[in-house]
């Protein structure tokens, strides 16, 4: 059998295989199935399952954010709530939407989030046009290496007067 590599296994002996996944934006229960090709005439396809439980250590609720049908110069506003689900503090160094000048959020400037703990931000979306399909991203960044960024998306119909 050829390894990853191109280096062969001898029969009886072993070879560590290392397999990764993403979980951005992915949470609860995963399961991913590896076939692995042999030269094996008994077996010529090894059939892995590999599962895993994806725990969320910062969360936006809502991670969709609809505001609705809306007036031209209407302001609309929506509560999120940001939670650390983790057991460490969490410094969150920005949180945005764009475009700006349609789109703001009551939180600037860093915060810190300790385990356990949410903050509730407010957005506020004040249309300047009619838009059939207003979409956007409400955006957090942080000082963690693995979630520097998370994103909620910003949906809206805008209807004149």
């Amino acid at each position: 059998m050829t390894a990853p590599g191109g280096q062969e296994i001898e029969p009886g002996k072993t070879q560590k295989l290392v397999v990764s996944i993403s979980a951005r934006n992915m949470r609860g229960d995963y399961t991913k199935n590896i076939e692995v090709e042999t030269n094996d005439p008994a077996m010529p396809v090894l059939k892995l399952t590999m599962k895993a439980k994806i725990v969320e250590v910062l969360s936006i609720v809502p991670m969709e954010i609809d505001f609705g049908t809306v007036k031209v110069g209407s302001i609309n506003k929506k509560m999120i709530t940001i939670t650390n689900k983790g057991k460490e503090p969490i410094t969150i160094t920005s949180i945005s939407a764009n475009p700006s000048n349609v789109l703001f959020v009551s939180q600037q400037g860093k915060v810190k989030l300790d385990a356990g703990k949410s903050i509730s931000v407010e957005l506020r979306y004040q249309p300047t046009q009619i838009d059939n399909f207003f979409f956007s991203l409400f955006h957090v960044e942080t000082d963690q290496e693995n979630i520097k960024t998370k994103d909620a998306r910003i949906r809206a119909k805008v209807v004149g007067n």
